[in-house]
């Protein structure tokens, strides 16, 4: 290049002169690194181990991670995210070769926590601490492998990975709910639809309409973020044009997802029901969410940034290959470690079968057998009872929910896992959530959480809380972290689930939870004798 000779790449300002024609830096040659010197051969072939090594070590977690993908709607766009994450690295590949690899000892210290992570879910059965360390070593091992400037380099498609190839999305169903439901009835009202709402029921005059977990627009919010991260990269050089765009595409499916559910309930309240259910209502809501996306890209496409070649940083020195052989190998062994402690475990002990006797509780009658209107599932416990009370005073019913799990969580035997619900949701759906304070029968109070429940026996307010031996609380992530405590110190702990459960007929949502407080103030407390595991039979209504 003539031009190399007589100005800077700075004073060339993105043009270079080849044999007297004018060229752009992006049709500029782009330099070429020897991978044989700068010891990139050996690098990658030890990072390829290192994969290899993760994966055979790690498989389980593998089949877990390809089990939620498959099995959950709201995840399949990850089978996409290893491939995705994979040809954006790929592409900077030139940059990568720029510098020599630099393994870095905080490399070792990231895995090294890393499958500490592993190993405690392992140990708790916890899958997401499972999945996320299993994510997270790859950009460990590439810090390890070949150093900061590499980790630099592969922020983007290592920090892709981390982020939307777990499973994390869960708790984001609720708040999507809630937000849709306020967003179309303020919509309807707009339009002049009489409208009301009652937690997630959108009342109007021809029906009633329920903003069910399928109608959280989970899958389309986690899937368009997800795209939008991927495209703002490619498209935009500027860091506030891509920031931008994320937060677009993160607003975009909530705003879109409240249209739709308003249109629907438009449809439904002109031309009717039929129309507006079945069939007809998932193919408007694909192609309603289709369009929204292919214009959220266009609309992207217009303010796109020109694709110019990222300017090579000079080349520094690399680290001695004795040294980067040492880290290596201390990297393979931190890989295997983790499993190795994993099978060096001592088989769980047999689930304990227990039978639970209801309690008698002091102004009430029974128990008694409880009807089906309302069923938690809990798999895997040790004991559980399901019964019925009657206030003697007002004939009030409250039903009694009791699960027990003994010993440290375990697969198949854990208090908090996916599957184990405080109501069947086939046959009811949250209306809303909230939290109260309750006392119990020893003087101390705890907070409770609270759900209101619509099916097809109507709706029904449910309180419930867990334990792990005598602390209570209605978090599922404080009852295993408290699970974990216990089983650090080497203590066996008893967890347990308590849920209480009565109709709700009208506006008497209040004199319910009155009702369920006095019952709870009365319930025996986790360690009274009357909670205990028993002996005789369980009584007429209770469960095995």
């Amino acid at each position: 290049m003539q031009c190399a000779a007589r100005c800077s790449l700075r004073g060339c300002r993105g043009h270079c002169r080849v044999g007297g024609v004018l060229m752009s830096r992006p049709l500029a040659a782009v330099p070429v690194y020897s991978m044989r010197i700068t010891g990139w051969v050996s690098a990658v072939a030890a990072f390829a181990v290192a994969v290899a090594v993760l994966l055979a070590c790690y498989w389980r977690t593998v089949q877990s991670l390809a089990w939620a993908w498959a099995h959950d709607g709201t995840y399949q766009y990850a089978f996409l995210i290893f491939p995705l994450s994979l040809w954006t690295a790929f592409g900077l590949r030139h940059q990568l070769q720029a510098n020599p690899p630099v393994p870095s000892v905080w490399g070792l210290a990231a895995m090294a926590a890393l499958v500490f992570v592993w190993y405690a879910g392992r140990l708790l059965d916890v899958n997401l601490a499972q999945h996320f360390a299993f994510v997270a070593l790859f950009p460990a091992l590439v810090l390890a492998c070949w150093g900061w400037r590499a980790l630099w380099v592969l922020a983007f498609p290592l920090g892709y990975l981390v982020v939307f190839a777990v499973p994390w999305g869960d708790a984001l169903v609720g708040p999507l709910q809630d937000i849709t439901a306020h967003f179309s009835v303020r919509a309807l009202e707009l339009i002049g639809v009489p409208v009301l709402l009652n937690g997630r029921e959108i009342l109007t005059p021809s029906a009633v309409w329920l903003v069910a977990e399928a109608c959280s627009g989970v899958k389309f919010f986690i899937a368009c973020t997800a795209l939008g991260c991927l495209y703002a990269y490619l498209m935009y050089r500027r860091w506030w044009k891509r920031a931008v765009f994320v937060v677009l595409a993160a607003v975009t499916p909530v705003v879109a997802n409240g249209l739709r559910v308003c249109f629907t309930v438009l449809i439904g309240e002109t031309w009717g029901l039929k129309y507006a259910t079945g069939t007809d209502h998932m193919i408007f809501g694909w192609q309603f969410f289709g369009t929204v996306l292919l214009l959220l890209l266009l609309a992207g496409w217009f303010f796109r940034d020109p694709l110019v070649a990222p300017e090579q940083p000079p080349a520094h020195g690399g680290m001695p290959a004795s040294a980067r052989t040492v880290v290596w190998l201390v990297a393979f062994a931190l890989l295997i470690a983790g499993p190795s402690l994993a099978s060096g475990l001592a088989p769980p002990a047999p689930p304990q079968t227990m039978r639970l006797t209801a309690p008698a509780i002091a102004g009430w009658s029974g128990p008694q057998a409880a009807a089906d209107g309302w069923r938690p599932i809990f798999r895997g416990a040790a004991g559980q009872v399901r019964v019925s009370y009657q206030s003697v005073t007002g004939g009030d019913v409250v039903e009694l929910f009791h699960a027990v799990y003994t010993g440290k969580p375990r697969r198949g035997h854990t208090l908090i896992t996916y599957g184990n619900d405080l109501y069947d949701s086939a046959h009811a759906q949250i209306l809303s959530s909230a939290s109260r304070r309750v006392e119990l029968a020893d003087g101390r109070s705890t907070t409770v959480g609270e759900l209101r429940l619509a099916g097809a026996t109507g709706s029904r307010l449910v309180w419930y809380w867990y334990c792990v031996d005598r602390r209570c609380t209605r978090s599922p992530a404080l009852t295993k972290l408290l699970q974990a405590w216990s089983v650090l110190q080497g203590q066996v702990p008893r967890s347990s689930v308590w849920a209480l459960s009565s109709s709700v007929a009208g506006d008497d949502a209040d004199r319910v939870r009155t009702k369920l407080h006095a019952f709870a103030q009365v319930l025996p407390v986790p360690g009274a004798s009357g909670v205990q595991a028993q002996q005789p039979a369980v009584l007429a209504g209770s469960q095995p």
